[in-house]
């Protein structure tokens, strides 16, 4: 389990609201707006991939102002001598 990071494209000038209404869902560690080609980017808890994807299905993609939705999962980080 990691954390993954979910790009989020809204309706213009909607990333405010949008990033504030994902910061109070059970799964998201943290939400903030940005300026860009995304809007708002989320940092979900630790989780497996299967509970990232229905917390995308079934309390993300249903808001009005999302438009679309990039996933990014973290990658262990490897030591090299």
């Amino acid at each position: 389990m990691d954390f993954t990071y979910l790009l989020i494209s809204c309706t213009p000038t909607k990333n405010v609201d949008v990033a504030n209404t994902l910061q109070e869902l059970s799964g998201v560690k943290e939400a903030v707006p940005v300026h860009g080609a995304f809007d708002c980017i989320v940092k979900t808890e630790k989780m497996p991939s299967e509970d990232v994807s229905r917390l995308v299905i079934s309390s993300i993609r249903p808001l009005d102002d999302v438009r679309s939705i990039l996933p990014l999962r973290t990658a262990p980080l490897l030591v090299t001598s």
